[in-house]
């Protein structure tokens, strides 16, 4: 998972560049030099455009259009021109990308790697200490990456089958092992979250992936005990919802169901040429969603489920008897 966050953040990084001219550049030609697949290169321009400068409004965000295979950027003109940074700053920033690449989010050989080392040139032609004596006063510390367990968490979804956690717990500052039966990837607040039934506790708990110490499948698979009447916490989005979930298909009558892509990572759209948007996503928490679409209104159409359907039109009911 986090080989594959890195590439496509390597890619992101190089066809701005690529683009960026008044001929914009052919969908060939970006999968030829950033050794991509056609697929690959279009899911990618569609993480472009919520891609922009703080603070992250309509007018920061980078636009991008596509005319028969050929592909155009507006709103991008600040990437156009090379920054101008201070000693200070590019020590920083070699600082920071090196412990990027340290803990394995880029290549060592790839783009940043490279990138990093034409500043480090730059920087020990121009600063009278070192490098390597500046870095030293300087402790960079990350946490841990979540990534790493995702691959194992989605096994033991997909099959079914109990996980071993070795898990730090914030509150009692100890780390336990913890035999859980996975139910759903979910993220709040800035954090993923493991929704589990925890064999231990007997109950349904969330295990932050940052403080999972390491994680294996273990048999017998999971009984499905922790399916039982189960309902979602106040999240913001479900990574991996398991197989139990909801089948969501939604169709806005413009662009604006793109942002829907933001709170929910495992979206898909596709566009059509009426201009309208279909958005389809799975997930367990329809609570959650059926509030969040009221914002909407009549510029969204349902097409399933139905309890999804029911649960719109009761929020609006209730928030109609209120401000009515």
């Amino acid at each position: 998972m986090l080989n594959r966050i890195g590439c496509r953040l390597n890619r992101i990084l190089l066809m701005v560049p690529l683009i960026l001219r008044e001929e914009g550049a052919s969908l060939e030609e970006l999968c030829d030099a950033l050794g991509a697949e056609r697929e690959e290169v279009l899911a990618d321009l569609d993480v472009l455009f919520l891609c922009g400068l703080p603070e992250y409004g309509p007018g920061d965000l980078i636009d991008r259009r596509i005319v028969n295979d050929r592909v155009y950027l507006s709103m991008a003109d600040y990437f156009k021109r090379p920054l101008t940074i201070t000693t200070d700053e590019a020590l920083a920033l070699i600082v920071a990308g090196e412990a990027l690449v340290g803990a394995g989010f880029f290549e060592p050989g790839g783009p940043a790697g490279s990138a990093l080392k034409k500043v480090r040139e730059i920087v020990a032609g121009h600063s009278r200490g070192s490098i390597e004596e500046v870095a030293q006063h300087i402790d960079v510390e990350l946490g841990s990456n979540p990534g790493r367990w995702w691959e194992v968490i989605e096994e033991g979804l997909e099959r079914g089958k109990d996980l071993r956690l070795q898990y730090y717990s914030f509150s009692r500052g100890e780390v336990s092992s913890r035999d859980v039966e996975p139910l759903s990837l979910v993220s709040s607040y800035g954090h993923w979250y493991l929704l589990a039934w925890c064999r231990r506790a007997e109950g349904r708990r969330m295990f932050r992936l940052d403080r999972m110490m390491s994680v294996e499948i273990v048999d017998p698979p999971g009984d499905g005990r922790g399916d039982d009447g189960l309902e979602m916490p106040e999240v913001v989005a479900e990574m991996k919802p398991g197989r139990s979930a909801h089948s969501v298909k939604l169709r806005f009558s413009g662009k604006e169901g793109r942002r829907l892509l933001e709170e929910w990572p495992t979206a898909k759209f596709t566009d059509h040429d009426d201009g309208t948007v279909t958005i389809t996503l799975r997930t367990r928490n329809l609570s959650w969603l059926s509030r969040y679409l009221i914002r909407f209104g009549d510029r969204l159409e349902i097409e399933s489920p139905r309890e999804l359907k029911r649960l719109v039109r009761d929020t609006a009911s209730r928030l109609l008897e209120v401000y009515c």
